[in-house]
């Protein structure tokens, strides 16, 4: 478990590496505790300048980890009955989990993500909460798992919004596809696009210049971001997302709409994604 995600101080970089290649990087929530526990040591470390977010293999990040998915959703009560689980504490589950998109959001330094491959779901949440994206043209970006039923209860719908205007980030939530490379860097999920063989280098090129630039500067441009998106409201989303999260994932299926959770439920992981794309006529 301690492998799935590697991290490290190299002067002024810290690098965080996923590190879960055959499983295409998915993000568990022990990678998820070990990464918010080395923000606070990367923070804390005056001469770290920049945070960059990396991947081992082909992918970036292709979401959270499907078999934790849903696991909250239901409790035994006092007499050992399985029954659903409360609003409250399912509230307080999504708090928690939009908490670590928020710490990357707000993180007092640059961020910067390298992307390659899938770059979905809770990847791609990670992917819009940096400062600087570049990736390759292998990049393949979306939020698949909408189609799980959410429709549009986006963690980071107001940037995404914001970001690629209201018709676009509508598009991207309500059909649940996947852009390319260059569809996403023309709409605006990406900085630049290079191939894979310049993809190391150019992203060397761009550590480098932020690096050379003071930590006082640093510091307060990026103070000065985070100003300017909450006199956007735009870290409102962190108050929203938990909300409509919860009331999207406490949903009834009628008999002709699939049953997501019944299905991994059944049948497993695989067989989830299998159905989606069928159902979804991929």
């Amino acid at each position: 478990m301690s492998d799935d995600v590697i991290i490290g101080i190299e002067g002024p970089v810290a690098r965080i590496r996923f590190n879960r290649p055959e499983k295409k990087n998915a993000l568990t929530y022990a990678m998820q505790a070990k990464i918010l526990a080395f923000l606070d040591e990367a923070e804390a470390d005056d001469d770290v300048r920049v945070v960059v977010f990396d991947s081992s293999g082909a992918d970036f990040c292709s979401g959270h980890d499907l078999s934790e998915v849903g696991g909250g959703l239901s409790e035994v009560d006092a007499e050992g009955n399985r029954r659903r689980a409360s609003q409250r504490k399912r509230l307080n589950a999504d708090r928690q989990y939009i908490g670590f998109f928020r710490r990357i959001f707000e993180f007092s330094k640059p961020t910067v993500a390298i992307v390659r491959g899938y770059c979905l779901g809770a990847g791609l949440y990670m992917a819009e909460s940096v400062d600087y994206l570049i990736a390759d043209d292998s990049a393949r970006m979306g939020h698949p798992e909408q189609r799980y039923g959410l429709s549009g209860a986006a963690y980071l719908q107001l940037w995404e919004i914001m970001t690629l205007g209201a018709r676009r980030a509508r598009e991207l939530l309500l059909l649940g596809e996947i852009w390319d490379a260059a569809t996403a860097r023309e709409y605006g999920l990406i900085n630049r696009v290079v191939p894979a063989a310049e993809l190391e280098q150019a992203a060397a090129a761009v550590l480098d210049k932020i690096t050379r630039l003071p930590r006082d500067g640093v510091a307060v441009g990026k103070a000065s971001t985070l100003n300017c998106y909450d006199a956007l409201g735009m870290l409102s989303q962190f108050l929203m997302g938990p909300v409509y999260h919860t009331l999207s994932t406490n949903m009834r299926w009628e008999p002709d709409e699939q049953n997501f959770l019944k299905i991994k439920s059944k049948d497993g992981v695989s067989s989830l994604n299998k159905k989606r794309s069928e159902f979804y006529k991929d």
